[in-house]
């Protein structure tokens, strides 16, 4: 017997929210990957227990936040961390900022990619090169060759977004293996963004850092309990960097910029981390279920394809066949329905969907979407 109903249709209108009021106009949001799914029980109730409490004085520094993540990754990994190795950002990009700034030379990331992650060149000041993912038998993988025969002789560091945004790979461990000995022959920092890591439908998830020991010590891994627990608003997320130079220059960087975590978000994380075990297991059974309904209606819609997703909860869809000047335009204009354009991700003409809403909501998105193909293919 289910416990969590991910049906409860919940207005998020006028509500400070970038997804239902910051899109230009009445769409039915599939954009910015945040759910439409009330946060759990538990931490909604260890935050309101610290909110009755009625004083929001400075925080003193919890260590026992950093037991809690150190035994998340032994459950869950079978790895024991130190945790010194621990370094608290406000969220993931600035720390993905700061990491990029201390390679102190050019990225190499693979596209499509996570659109934030290409904005890190402007963000953190620095170049950037690009390199495709290719398709091997439908399935997006990293393209050895190119890697190999382009990278610039001024590359110091590799941007890794695993589980990856958009494509919903899990990277297995011979793909990390390679990347492993690419990163060491090209004497590389690996910045490793994991915040879609509790959100696996198919294989498992590999930590940069447990790939092997030359990366271990050449690695900044990056994540939150924000995507999984849908409480992107509440500033935490932490780096795992268990090579000691590294950590203290990245941690000299951070100086007086990054804070340690708040009040609430102390008790939203721990409850995050050692309560919700069934809420998530119960959130990913949904995910799934949506995931399989949108792939199964977009095969059938003439035009249209989309890769399977192995894990977020983020569908890249393929719409070239229809020879549209603008996809991202064309379906919120005609169809109502806002896609995040696939030209940010280095896509030009795909669409990024987020599936993590109600199945309603779900449905009635892509009725709409094939009803407008249909009317351009008669």
């Amino acid at each position: 017997m289910k416990k969590y109903n991910f049906d409860v249709e919940i207005n998020r209108k006028n509500t400070y929210c970038s997804k239902w009021d910051n899109q230009g106009g009445d769409y039915i949001p599939l954009w910015v990957a945040d759910m439409d799914f009330k946060a759990p029980q538990k931490i909604l109730d260890a935050i309101k227990e610290r909110v009755d409490h009625g004083i929001f004085g400075y925080t003193s520094y919890d260590w026992e936040l950093k037991d809690v993540i150190v035994n998340y990754y032994k459950k869950n990994y079978n790895y024991e961390i130190d945790e010194e190795w621990i370094v608290w950002v406000p969220s993931l990009m600035p720390g993905s900022n700061l990491a990029c700034r201390q390679a102190e030379g050019k990225i190499l990331y693979n596209t499509p990619m996570y659109s934030h992650i290409r904005k890190l060149p402007t963000e953190a000041n620095c170049e950037y090169q690009e390199i495709p993912l290719t398709k091997v038998d439908g399935t997006y993988t990293f393209d050895w060759d190119a890697m190999e025969k382009d990278i610039d002789d001024d590359v110091k560091a590799f941007v890794l977004c695993n589980p990856h945004n958009p494509v919903g790979r899990v990277y297995t461990k011979e793909e990390l293996d390679r990347l492993s000995k690419f990163i060491v022959d090209h004497d590389l920092l690996l910045i490793s963004d994991e915040i879609h890591s509790q959100l696996i439908f198919e294989g498992s998830h590999i930590p940069a850092f447990t790939i092997d020991d030359e990366i271990k010590n050449r690695s900044i891994t990056l994540t939150s309990a924000g995507k999984t627990y849908n409480i992107a608003a509440i500033p935490f997320a932490f780096a795992i960097i268990p090579n000691e130079k590294i950590r203290e220059k990245y941690k000299k960087l951070a100086n007086g910029l990054f804070a340690t975590p708040n009040a609430l978000t102390i008790k939203a994380i721990k409850s995050a981390y050692t309560e919700c075990d069934d809420w998530r297991e119960e959130l990913l059974e949904y995910l799934k279920e949506n995931r399989d309904y949108l792939e199964e209606r977009i095969a059938k819609i003439d035009g249209l394809s989309v890769n399977h997703n192995e894990a977020t909860y983020l569908a890249w869809i393929d719409p070239t066949e229809l020879h549209l000047d603008n996809p991202w335009e064309f379906f919120r204009e005609k169809a109502g329905v806002n896609f995040s354009n696939g030209l940010d991700f280095g896509g030009d003409g795909y669409l990024r969907a987020n599936f993590a809403c109600t199945r309603k909501t779900l449905k009635e998105a892509l009725d709409r979407v094939e009803k407008v193909v249909n009317e351009i293919n008669k």
